[in-house]
């Protein structure tokens, strides 16, 4: 009787003990056998996971390891098949050592998805600056997609409205940009960010800020309307990307002649007040939002008497005299100095040679061969360019980031 009851016992403990494997398993929702994200990191993302997982009913993965061989897509479906017992989701497996990403997705919600959508959420882990960045975005883009409740504006967004990824703020500063910036945002229904971050990593200024709005969730409403100003404190560049409404209220002339001299004034000539920066841009962006939503955005037309043209008379009005007064003024400026001049030449004589006139010959003092243009992207995609409002050349210049979304913006060093 003992020896059966221990049995039992035995058998009891097994199974719970393989119950728990099973939980500990699913509940697993990154993998980073590379060793590239830290305990602190993972956890956000862990609990990211079991969200979207309670949320939506898919799973959502991230395996970071450098043992996949030559076959990522295969890799990543029999991963999925070890370790999931789930029916819809997407996993997404990256190879350090290769560079290389690829991904397996199953469902009618994820499964469905056409190659731009799906070269989206591949996108958002690839424009990433570090493993985490790109693991979170990734995840977010994937929980947005999957429509799971509570994913209102400000959850969609993975950072803060201001996010300092360099270091150079303190917490309290940093709590005192997020209040400015997030009462601005409110007040006019668009975004107003600010990103600070290490460097570029060898990567185009406009790219990395364009990926970094669309990628982290910013923006409001279906045209994800607002501005992010990215500030790479190592290369000491910045962008301003605007998106949707955005575009409107903030025309190249009202961030090249408005914003940028206003904000840069804190961080040149060894100044590098970064929250000053921000306290500037926020402020300004607030400026230019309320006077664009009482419909006069800030560009050269409005706010520069200067360049508008006044009211012309007609070709028929204005030929007669004009013609009259511009011969009386050709008459005095040139006909009477020619006239002089033609009386004292009278030794000159046509030369049908250049041998009188050269002097040693042409001698280059440097050459060199220069690229005029250099575009290196991952995928090829035409940035065309186009302006939208405004009139007489004024609104904002537009180009197409890697997600096929249209950016305004502009960008500049400090």
């Amino acid at each position: 009787m003992k020896k059966r009851l221990l049995s039992l016992l035995l058998i009891l403990a097994l199974a719970l003990s393989l119950c728990a494997a099973a939980v500990s398993a699913e509940e697993s929702y990154v993998f980073d056998e590379a060793g590239r994200v830290s305990a602190e990191e993972l956890e956000i993302l862990q609990q990211l996971g079991a969200r979207i997982r309670a949320d939506t009913g898919a799973v959502v993965c991230v395996c970071i390891t450098e043992g996949t061989g030559p076959d990522l897509r295969s890799y990543a479906a029999q991963f999925w098949q070890e370790h999931f017992d789930a029916d819809e989701g997407i996993i997404l497996v990256y190879n350090p050592a290769a560079n290389m990403i690829s991904y397996a997705a199953y469902g009618e919600r994820l499964g469905t998805l056409d190659e731009s959508e799906l070269n989206e959420l591949a996108g958002a882990f690839n424009s990433a600056n570090t493993c985490f960045e790109g693991a979170h975005s990734f995840m977010n883009l994937a929980y947005a997609k999957l429509g799971g409740p509570g994913l209102e504006e400000s959850e969609t967004r993975q950072y803060d409205r201001v996010v300092d990824l360099a270091g150079v703020l303190d917490a309290d500063t940093l709590a005192e940009l997020n209040r400015m910036a997030n009462d601005v945002s409110g007040k006019y229904a668009c975004d107003v960010a600010v990103a600070f971050v290490r460097s570029l990593d060898g990567k185009y200024v406009q790219d990395y800020s364009d990926d970094f709005f669309w990628y982290n969730g910013y923006g409001q409403g279906p045209e994800r309307d607002g501005i992010l100003l990215l500030i790479s404190v190592g290369d000491r560049e910045f962008n301003e990307s605007t998106s949707g409404y955005g575009t409107t209220a903030f025309t190249d002339y009202g961030l090249q002649q408005y914003i940028e001299p206003n904000f840069t004034r804190y961080l040149v000539n060894g100044r590098d007040d970064w929250a000053g920066a921000a306290r500037q841009f926020i402020t300004d962006a607030g400026e230019l939002l309320r006077q664009a939503r009482d419909g006069k955005p800030y560009d050269y037309e409005y706010d520069s008497p200067a360049v508008v043209e006044r009211e012309k008379k007609t070709a028929k009005e204005v030929a007669p005299g004009a013609a009259l007064i511009s011969a009386i003024i050709g008459f005095f400026s040139g006909g009477i100095p020619a006239g002089a001049m033609k009386r004292k030449m009278k030794s000159v004589e046509k030369n049908y040679g250049a041998g009188n006139y050269a002097r040693g010959g042409l001698r280059m003092r440097r050459s060199d061969d220069r690229f005029l243009y250099a575009n290196v992207h991952r995928t090829p995609i035409p940035h065309e360019e186009h302006r939208t409002g405004g009139g007489g050349g004024g609104g904002s210049s537009m180009h197409f980031s890697s997600s096929g979304h249209s950016f305004g913006g502009s960008h500049g060093k400090f």
